[in-house]
């Protein structure tokens, strides 16, 4: 049996403005709230107070005690939250994986880890500040209606272990 080969033609799409066109907004946005403010930032980090060319800025980096302690508390609430949470988002995952969880649990689970890991930033920041900041709701409720301060107990969500509680909260929902 002959076997018949078809030449491969390649169709060459035509090189214009158009093609572009669906990207634009991507781009524009990319631009304006990417490539512009980073520019700006990296273009100030070279200025002093009074507008002069420096490197002061970069060596405080590695000089300046509150800068220094500032990247030594990063450093520890990212080891606290990466021990604690990877092992509760651990627990979590077995749980729901291979624990034998009832079926409405197992999927209450699921539906909280998925609305949950996407509920972070500028919104978690503001939930955790309205609920349970000085003035926030939770806060307010037990102090009004129960006779509970959190703040005169000791807690502080502005602490080293409430910033921690507040990283975890985002991270288990994404190990579930």
């Amino acid at each position: 049996m002959a076997q018949t080969s078809f030449p491969i033609r390649r169709v060459k799409e035509p090189s214009n403005l158009k093609n572009w066109f669906g990207v634009t907004p991507f781009f524009l946005f990319a631009i304006l709230f990417i490539a512009l403010p980073s520019l700006y930032l990296v273009q100030g980090s070279f200025l002093d107070q009074e507008g002069q060319f420096t490197l002061r800025n970069y060596l405080d980096l590695f000089t300046n005690p509150i800068i220094v302690d500032a990247y030594k508390l990063s450093i520890q609430i990212s080891a606290a939250t990466a021990i604690g949470g990877g092992a509760f988002g651990f627990l979590l995952a077995y749980a729901i994986t291979v624990g034998g969880l009832p079926s409405s649990l197992r999927s209450a689970l699921i539906t909280f880890s998925g609305v949950a890991s996407n509920f972070a930033g500028v919104p978690l920041a503001f939930a955790f500040i309205a609920t349970l900041g000085r003035r926030g709701f939770l806060t307010l409720m037990l102090k009004d209606n129960f006779n509970i301060d959190l703040y005169r107990a000791g807690f502080d969500l502005y602490t080293f272990w409430g910033l921690c509680a507040i990283y975890m909260f985002f991270q288990f929902p994404l190990m579930g």
